[in-house]
């Protein structure tokens, strides 16, 4: 059980992002409808199939044993290289062209009192051409930006072992992390570091076997209704009604059936309910926007069109623009490119096709199997720290490509990865 837990988790919550698309409350007109059920099918199987694999297969090397004590020593290199990448990502969020904030009190109050308010200005500066002005340092940080998430799961970890004066730190720290999202109005900072750490904090736990899991689980599952509650206030102060749905679509292809409208002081259940609502819809309209580009032909991206951050990077190496070759530009009259999401499968279908997604999924699965494996067998830190960064991935599959798409992901993505292939057969930790 403990070597399928992770594949049961997954696989259940996939099939719900699926029941919620195709029965939940917001209707979508699904095209492709026989092909979409196909892949779907396909994918799922292949998933499974690649895990199965991945856990059967046995480890070739003789681990050997090592002591916490040369990672526990790195605290105080990730908290200020992981400070340095939140402070970049402040200056991007925020537009801000400068080394100190002078405003960040002012900011972080408005975004708290008023997101809606907080957000417009932030998009109205964006539109006026706004910028932080630090291309060079986002090149370089994607070598270094990893540490502003591995900091998280690296003293949750060594919590127990920490002085006063570091929990403290990693406090402080996390607050900065967050003030991030609360002063530009954003939800997307605010549920990557609760979902971060979540599932960061259940993994070290599971795997220690802790007697207090299944209550901490609770408290988990109970405490993220405040970010969800602060979702449904955000997008209400923006103006977002249920009608919002049906405009995104000049197909005419989305409705909803309730008439449920919020008021101006709404109780937490009616708060609770309009979030739902939004988060159905941020969550499973990615499927619509898949079977959008089912009967189309493709155009390689040459690897790169997973992603619109990747894709830059690829018009700045090369200077050659291949964003209108995806699947996305050529329905972005029917469904936004940027203002809508396309799905991990759409975004990667540009790159391997879609007779490659079952393939994609299968490899996928296989890496997240031996990873789970190598952190219950052979104790590997990387390997739990994989986990969440994984976790978030496959969550983030209805939706669009969460991973790749964002410099602080990838980065951590692509760096652990690295570390835990090698460590994984030398050293358990």
């Amino acid at each position: 059980m403990r070597k399928y837990l992770p594949l049961i988790v997954v696989e259940l919550y996939l099939l719900v992002t699926l029941l919620l698309f195709f029965v939940g409350p917001i209707k979508y007109h699904v095209h492709n409808l026989l092909l979409f059920v196909v892949l779907m099918i396909l994918c799922h199987s292949y998933f499974m199939v690649g895990y199965i694999l991945g856990i059967k297969m046995t480890y070739n090397s003789t681990c050997l044993k090592a002591n916490n004590d040369k990672l526990s020593g790195m605290f105080w290199v990730l908290f200020c290289v992981g400070l340095i990448s939140i402070w970049g990502s402040y200056r991007n969020i925020m537009l801000f062209d400068g080394i100190i904030p002078n405003d960040f009190f002012e900011k972080l109050i408005q975004g708290f009192t008023e997101p809606g308010v907080a957000y417009t200005e932030r998009m109205m500066n964006l539109e006026g051409g706004g910028s932080s002005g630090a291309r060079i340092f986002n090149i370089l940080s994607l070598f270094f930006s990893f540490s502003k998430l591995l900091f998280i799961f690296h003293f949750l970890y060594f919590w127990s072992v920490l002085n006063v004066f570091k929990k403290i730190a990693a406090l402080i720290y996390s607050f900065l992390f967050v003030s991030t999202g609360v002063s530009a109005g954003l939800n997307s900072v605010i549920f990557i570091f609760f979902i971060f750490s979540a599932i960061s904090l259940l993994t070290i736990l599971y795997v220690r076997r802790n007697i207090y899991l299944n209550k901490i689980l609770l408290i988990l599952s109970l405490f993220f209704l405040v970010p969800v509650a602060r979702f449904g206030k955000i997008m209400s102060e923006r103006g977002g009604g249920f009608e919002y749905f049906a405009s995104t679509s000049p197909l005419g292809d989305i409705s909803i059936s309730s008439n449920f409208v919020l008021s101006a002081e709404p109780n937490f259940l009616d708060l609770l309910y309009y979030s739902f609502v939004w988060l159905t819809y941020y969550v499973c309209q990615g499927y619509y926007g898949f079977s959008l580009i089912l009967d189309m032909d493709l155009n390689w991206t040459y690897g790169f069109g997973n992603s619109e951050f990747l894709q830059r990077q690829f018009l700045l190496i090369t200077g050659k623009d291949i964003s209108s070759l995806s699947f996305q530009s050529r329905v972005d009259h029917f469904w936004g490119k940027s203002a809508q999401w396309h799905s991990f499968y759409g975004q990667f279908a540009n790159d391997v096709g879609f007779i490659g997604l079952p393939f994609l999924l299968f490899l996928l699965a296989f890496f997240f199997a031996r990873v789970w494996k190598s952190t219950l067998h052979q104790g590997s830190f990387f390997g739990a720290a994989l986990i969440p960064i994984l976790l978030i991935m496959f969550i983030f599959f209805p939706a669009n490509n969460q991973i790749f798409g964002f410099i602080d992901t990838l980065s951590y993505f692509m760096i652990i990865s690295f570390l835990w292939l090698l460590n994984s057969n030398k050293v358990r930790i």
